[in-house]
């Protein structure tokens, strides 16, 4: 989301894409996946000052209308454009620091805009965006970039991507990626203590390396179906999206590949059941496990999680996850990311979903180190606390 370099710059957007372009779009979205690797974030402390583009054409606010529509409407303010995505962890991870940074500093003339471009096509549903706003109670105005040409005039590179804005207008800082906070919050305060130097009296928040060596070095994002060229189901055997095929695994999979057991249907953006008694089987390492996945078909639907061969244990289980007669469950009821495994340790595992009936579509899976935040906002009201 091809093969992306870890340079300062990462990889540029060219031209303008219609959302109306699937094709497009993912060819858009491709170069974005640098930061749903898990990887550490990259600050440009020293980027070349240059006045912030206006919120494109196509946009959806979401707000009744009482939100400045203009990046020139905020002059004389501190402004953070937030680039995010709902199913993103790299995202959820971080909500709680730009939360603090909001409270902190928004007296004094600090204002966040939160930009939302999908990752996936459930992320293009407005009402998908705006259920997710509420549900991680994000305070601050959200912006739906539906065509992506906000996206396409800031050239953001992945989740979250943050842009820092002077009161004349100008970028002065970007950071791509989870970290560097201590950095941007540093500069936010510097340029707010030009007209408020009380905010230096207020504690900086402290940060710890979440990539650090002693954290664990966890799977990468697993993508499932045809998407961006980075796959990762075994034995596609030549299908493409809009295929339907028989999957019979001759092997377990290797360390971030996901084996298909049934009937499924592949798509750029995932795989979906078709048939009954269709499985998916993913083998990672690390601490925690969370998976994107949504309906073809049906309002709701049980996915059944065997772990190295037995029901997933409740030590083991997310915060999403249920228990019956049969053993541990999601109810997958919405489009978005699902809280799968939070283990008290790091460890490696062989994961098996396995759908009560068709319709399910796998997106992604993404994991989580011994440092990252465990303990997030979840996505349903009735979740348990983690």
């Amino acid at each position: 989301m091809g093969s992306l370099s870890r340079g300062r710059s990462g990889r540029k957007l060219s031209g303008v894409t219609p959302r109306t372009s699937v094709q497009r779009k993912y060819q858009r979205a491709a170069l974005a996946l640098l930061l749903c690797l898990g990887l550490p974030a990259v600050a440009q402390v020293d980027l070349k000052v240059h006045p912030a583009p206006d919120f494109g054409e196509g946009v959806v606010w979401l707000d009744e209308g009482s939100t400045p529509r203009h990046i020139s409407d905020y002059r004389g303010k501190l402004v953070l454009i937030d680039f995010w995505e709902y199913t993103c962890i790299n995202c959820i991870r971080d909500f709680g620091v730009v939360k603090r940074w909001y409270t902190k500093y928004h007296p004094y003339g600090f204002e966040v805009i939160g930009v939302h471009y999908g990752e996936f096509e459930i992320g293009f549903d407005v009402n998908n965006v705006r259920e997710a706003a509420k549900t991680f109670k994000l305070p601050w105005p959200i912006v739906a970039d539906q065509k992506g040409t906000t996206w396409q005039a800031y050239q953001s590179q992945g989740w979250p991507e943050r842009y820092l804005i002077n009161p004349q207008g100008q970028i002065v800082m970007q950071v791509f990626g989870e970290g560097n906070n201590v950095q941007m919050e540093t500069k936010i305060r510097e340029l707010l203590a030009v007209t408020h130097p009380e905010v230096l009296k207020i504690p900086l928040d402290t940060s710890e390396d979440e990539f650090d060596a002693k954290c664990g070095n966890v799977t990468q994002e697993t993508y499932v179906g045809e998407i961006h060229g980075r796959g990762s189901v075994d034995d596609l055997n030549g299908h493409h999206a809009g295929d339907t095929a028989e999957f019979i695994p001759p092997h377990s999979p290797a360390d971030g590949s996901v084996e298909l057991v049934g009937k499924w249907k592949v798509d750029k953006d995932g795989m979906t059941a078709e048939g009954p008694g269709a499985n998916a089987e993913v083998r990672y390492h690390a601490r925690s496990m969370y998976a994107v996945m949504s309906l073809n078909s049906p309002k709701k639907l049980k996915v059944y999680l065997v772990e190295d061969g037995g029901p997933l244990s409740k030590d083991d289980a997310g915060a999403d996850v249920k228990f019956d007669a049969k053993g541990a469950y999601v109810e997958v009821t919405e489009g978005r990311m699902y809280y799968l495994v939070r283990s008290p340790r790091f460890t490696a595992h062989l994961i098996s979903l396995e759908p009560e009936g068709p319709g399910l579509t796998l997106h992604s899976f993404t994991y989580g180190n011994n440092c990252q935040l465990q303990d997030m906002p979840q996505q349903t009201a009735g979740a348990a606390s983690p």
